[in-house]
Parts: structure tokens; C-alpha cells; sequence
């Protein structure tokens, strides 16, 4: 059998081997996973906006900046609340809460003032002087204001400097104001509010259902609230 011979004046051609795709995800999967990146970012911002809760925006914030840039972000309102915590623990009479647009700190009054008066005691001036040193320190110079809310139940008084709880409350708000601005914070983010027993403390009415009082809930409705917000 004759063998079939190769043509030399005929060259193959050589086939091309077709490019391999680079290695790696595609060129276009980097930047859909940007637009994901920023449409995720932006929901969470709608929906932290949507509860201006003032802790929460500056976890959030505090999350996406350090995620997306690195570095550190200041919490002033968060780390104030976890200092202010820390006082609590120190004094009984004493609670940290939290609204959409700050923090609130409460006394119960009869670790604060002298019975039927706005004298402040050694206890209280004690507790005072340590949140104002506080909210100088995390707040300082930024944004903020102070309402300093006086509270009584509705035990009626009626006394030459303190014809009813309306003066006794404002009065105690007050002293809690001049307190505050001798110890540094400024006057112009302060103000004294005195509500007598209109604000009952909530889940502590003043009376039950056939109109006897309460003495335990008495003594919760007797108290100041210093509210700190932007």
C-alpha cells in the first residue's frame, strides 16, 4: 500500500488557539458590585433618617464611614450615654434614657433637694457636678441643647416661697440650670421647664382606678429629667 506523502511546497496552517478570558470575575462585576455597595448604603441611610433615633444614626454613620473609608468617627451622644450609665450605676436614684434626638438623665427628687424646697443636697450636688463635667467633655462645642425638666406629683404645697407645685418645680429646674453653668456648661444651651404634676412619670399614674393615691408612684412622679439633645 502506498503511503500518502506530505506535499513539501504545501504548508499547513496553524490554528489558532482562541485567547483565554483573563482570569478573574469580568470587568463589569466590580462595578455592579459598587452600585450595590451604594444603593445598600443609601436604604440604610433612609431608614436610619426615618427613626432619627440619635444613638443609632451615629452607630450607623460611624459603620459606613469606617467600612467605606477607614479611619474612626466620633460618637459623642453614644459614648455620653455609656458614661452617664456609668453614674447610674454609682447612684440609685439616678436612669439614663434614650430619645430620637438625644439622651435623657433622671433624679428622683428626694435624693436631690431638701423636702418642699430647691435646695440642692451634698448627694445631688455630687451626681450634677459629674454630668456636667461629662457633657463638656463628649459634647464641647458642638450642637446641642439642655432642657432641665422639674416634676412633682399632685400633693399640693403652699408655702410663702412656694405657693404651688408650679413654683416648686420651676424652682428646682432652676437651680439644676445655675448649677449646670457654674460647673461650665453654657447658658445659652440650658432652659428650666417646670411642669407640677401635669407629666405624671409613664406607667406611674398619681391615683388608682377609684381615686386612691399611690404612694410608690408618688415618689416616681418627684423627679427632675435633664434631656440633651442636638
Amino acid at each position: 500500500m502506498a503511503e500518502a506523502q506530505q506535499n513539501p511546497n504545501v504548508e499547513e496552517e496553524e490554528e489558532e488557539c482562541p485567547k483565554c478570558p483573563p482570569a478573574g470575575a469580568p470587568a463589569w462585576m466590580a462595578t455592579f458590585a459598587d452600585m450595590a455597595t451604594l444603593l445598600m448604603a443609601f436604604f440604610v441611610l433612609l431608614y436610619t433618617v426615618s427613626d432619627p433615633n440619635t444613638e443609632k444614626f451615629e452607630a450607623v454613620t460611624k459603620g459606613m464611614v469606617e467600612s467605606l473609608k477607614g479611619g474612626s468617627v466620633k460618637t459623642p451622644f453614644t459614648d455620653l450615654s455609656k458614661d452617664l450609665s456609668q453614674v447610674q450605676s454609682e447612684s440609685e436614684s439616678s436612669k439614663v434614657g434614650s430619645t430620637k434626638r438625644g439622651l435623657t438623665f433622671e433624679f428622683k427628687s428626694r435624693k436631690m433637694f431638701e423636702p418642699g424646697s430647691a435646695n440642692i443636697v451634698p448627694e445631688g450636688i455630687k451626681a450634677l457636678d459629674r454630668v456636667a463635667q461629662l457633657v463638656t467633655f463628649r459634647l464641647g462645642k458642638k450642637n446641642y441643647k439642655i432642657e432641665v425638666e422639674g416634676h412633682t406629683d399632685d400633693t399640693p404645697i403652699s408655702t410663702p416661697q412656694f405657693p404651688s407645685n408650679w413654683e416648686l418645680s420651676s424652682a428646682r429646674a432652676s437651680a439644676v440650670v445655675r448649677f449646670m453653668i457654674s460647673r461650665g456648661v453654657p447658658g445659652d444651651r440650658l432652659r428650666a421647664v417646670g411642669y407640677a404634676d401635669t407629666k405624671p412619670k409613664e406607667g406611674f399614674p398619681f391615683k388608682d382606678n377609684e381615686g386612691s393615691p399611690i404612694p410608690e408612684n408618688r415618689e416616681e412622679g418627684r423627679r427632675v429629667v435633664i434631656r440633651i439633645e442636638r
